[in-house]
């Protein structure tokens, strides 16, 4: 059984609670280690532990494999209660301020997953409606953090060994232009499934459009559907997504989440095989061309207008924008934030 075959089966099972069934044969310890360094990759190693757990004996991976991939599990467990402390003592500090606080992404849709602490956590980031600016001063004033404004759409900063993003808007509205219009779409859904929905779907668009997802993204996806499945008006959302160009993309989302997930997404879309494929080897592997990410310095230009290239096709599948308008955009977005051309951002 290949790889990426295995990798699914244990995704589907982590997210059913059912025992994963890789047929009938042993795996060998070095398809092990690659299959756990590949879902550490994907950020669903943790989320994993439990379904390899449910494998016959004979079927389990060495002690040798088997005991780092346990320790991820409570590395991400730990690591998740210690991020919602730290994101609980942020909302009650902007509380104490008539500051509402909206977390986006993290635990919001990790309450949704069968066990949330093994969902793994990336950044923190918060919403505070408009009072971004006199949330960023109890931040600096209070907490003692410094804050960097990189970033046209979020401060940035650290505290307590975790990495906030505080937004100033739901999107970037420099890059895709139509995440301006798209904002104003989820203003009027604020606080209902179907913001949820729409959201997380823009959110992974663009980070498919500039670099990847990964496996936890589709998972996020996956289940977030099925948990609104009832209740996001999902006509709404259909038609948002053919308005903004995100057909071939959500189509290929959705049919790789019941293909390999078995779970159904509630739209009607058709996607081509051919993307379906395409779509989903980038998830599991990525574009080799811009995985690696070179040192801070004037070769990163060089890497950058390589991968601008490399994801003209990932652009058309998501964004309804022209790309001389995309162009234009991303090429002010760098003028207004000098950094982002050789740094990491």
């Amino acid at each position: 059984m290949k790889e990426q075959e295995i990798a699914f089966r244990l995704l589907r099972s982590a997210l059913d609670g059912q025992a994963p069934d890789l047929g009938n044969g042993p795996i060998e310890t070095p398809v092990w280690w690659s299959l756990f360094r590949l879902l550490q990759k994907n950020h669903v190693a943790a989320l994993t532990a439990e379904a390899v757990g449910k494998l016959p004996e004979e079927q389990k991976p060495s002690r040798d494999v088997l005991m780092p991939w346990l320790s991820e599990r409570v590395k991400i467990g730990e690591r998740y209660h210690y991020q919602c402390k730290v994101q609980e003592d942020i909302v009650e500090r902007m509380e104490r301020h008539n500051i509402k606080t909206l977390v986006l992404k993290g635990t919001t849709l990790a309450k949704h997953y069968p066990t949330p602490e093994l969902r793994e956590f990336g950044d923190l980031d918060l919403y505070f409606y408009d009072r971004h600016d006199e949330a960023d001063e109890v931040a600096r004033r209070e907490m003692g953090v410094s804050l960097s404004n990189d970033r046209n759409h979020h401060t940035k900063y650290d505290y307590r060994g975790v990495t906030v993003e505080s937004h100033y808007h739901l999107l970037n509205g420099n890059y895709p232009p139509s995440n301006r219009s798209y904002e104003r779409v989820l203003q009027e859904h604020m606080g209902q499934p179907t913001f949820e929905v729409l959201f997380l779907l823009r959110h992974m668009a663009v980070h498919f459009a500039a670099n990847r997802l990964t496996l936890r993204d589709l998972s996020d996806w996956a289940i977030t559907c099925k948990a609104f499945k009832d209740t996001a008006d999902w006509t709404c959302v259909q038609s948002t997504i053919e308005q903004y160009g995100m057909t071939q993309f959500a189509a290929a989302l959705d049919s790789i989440a019941e293909q390999r997930l078995g779970i159904k997404v509630p739209l009607t879309l058709e996607a081509l095989p051919s993307d379906i494929k395409r779509v989903e080897q980038d998830i599991v592997y990525g574009d080799p061309n811009v995985d690696a990410h070179p040192e801070e310095n004037i070769g990163r230009l060089g890497w950058k207008l390589k991968r601008w290239n490399s994801m003209g096709w990932k652009r058309k599948m998501v964004f309804c924008d022209s790309s001389l308008r995309l162009l234009l955009a991303s090429l002010g977005s760098h003028a207004a934030s000098p950094r982002s051309v050789i740094h990491k951002m």
